[in-house]
């Protein structure tokens, strides 16, 4: 009963943020490979990815320039940790101009691209840039780096800090929600590059049972990922929580067995180094307090993405 409540509950927020006045939505589809995700199970609860058309009025959005506050961090003080990404402002599409990629924010767009989901305040990316730039990995590749971040303070705090970095054309962050946007994102880098390497690093863990379909690797943004990666491009995660990457790791497993390839096949095993050879914020943190982080990486294989069948979503 307690989760066909909480199904009913998700379904009245969609349904709230259809019916705003700020923008009109096409009826909402998900996207599955051979799969029916059930609505009434609510770890299973989709949202469709919002591409940007006519009818949405993306300035109300929560990262539009003129929503932002100034992002003046001073001393000890914090951003907010947490935000609840099924909230109607953060289920708006966010703002990507037409040309994007290809409108100066990659000085070369047909670089492979490094996408950090839930990047934080970007340092992450900052030093991994800037490491590559100094001393190139051969093996790995040029690459162009982008970070997507759901708060809106957060997000523009860590574009502010590109031009601090000297990473202008090479670095780049969009706020955004990974659920909503990603495959809009993905299909325009397509057009000129293609997707290197996928991260997904300490995310939010939503603890309580009832707010775990918040979390941020869903069946859908598996797929999404299978769609757009070619083979032998990976997804790196990992968290220092053992359930988080537990439940990202079987996740994987499961909506993309047909595209992904677990680096270690036990799943009681995990990887002991970073294979990046960065750590984030977090990892040094938790690293330093000699506590266990949780890792491994799925590769793409070979096979074709099948015919998407379109289901009705809630």
């Amino acid at each position: 009963m307690k989760y066909q409540r909480a199904a009913l509950s998700i379904a009245m927020q969609i349904l709230s943020a259809r019916l705003t006045s700020a923008f009109s939505l096409a009826p909402v589809t998900s996207r599955v490979s051979t799969r029916i995700f059930s609505t009434t199970d609510e770890s299973k609860v989709q949202v469709e990815n919002a591409p940007s058309g006519n009818g949405y009025d993306s300035s109300k959005s929560p990262w539009a320039p003129e929503n932002q506050v100034e992002t003046k961090k001073k001393g000890n003080s914090r951003f907010r940790q947490h935000v609840n990404p099924l909230a109607r402002k953060f289920m708006m599409p966010t703002e990507l101009g037409s040309e994007w990629p290809n409108d100066g924010t990659f000085t070369n767009p047909k670089l492979p691209l490094h996408i950090d989901i839930g990047c934080g305040k970007g340092g992450f990316l900052l030093t991994l840039a800037t490491e590559r730039v100094e001393t190139p990995n051969k093996e790995e590749g040029e690459r162009n780096y982008l970070g997507l971040e759901i708060r809106p303070s957060v997000s523009k705090y860590a574009k502010e800090r590109v031009d601090k970095w000297n990473l202008s054309g090479k670095v780049d962050f969009i706020g955004c929600n990974a659920n909503v946007d990603l495959e809009r994102i993905l299909e325009k880098y397509a057009i000129y590059g293609e997707v290197g390497l996928v991260s997904v690093q300490y995310p939010d863990p939503h603890f309580k049972k009832s707010h775990q379909k918040r979390r941020v690797l869903t069946p859908q943004l598996v797929h999404t990922l299978a769609k757009y990666m070619k083979e032998g491009r990976e997804i790196f995660i990992q968290s220092d929580i053992k359930d988080v990457f537990d439940n990202m790791r079987e996740t994987v497993r499961e909506f993309g067995d047909e595209y992904f390839i677990d680096a270690i096949s036990d799943i009681g095993e995990y990887m002991d180094e970073n294979p990046v050879g960065v750590p984030t914020e977090r990892e040094v943190s938790v690293l330093d307090q000699d506590l266990p982080v949780y890792r491994t990486v799925f590769t793409r294989n070979s096979n074709d993405l099948k015919v998407e069948e379109m289901v009705e979503g809630v």
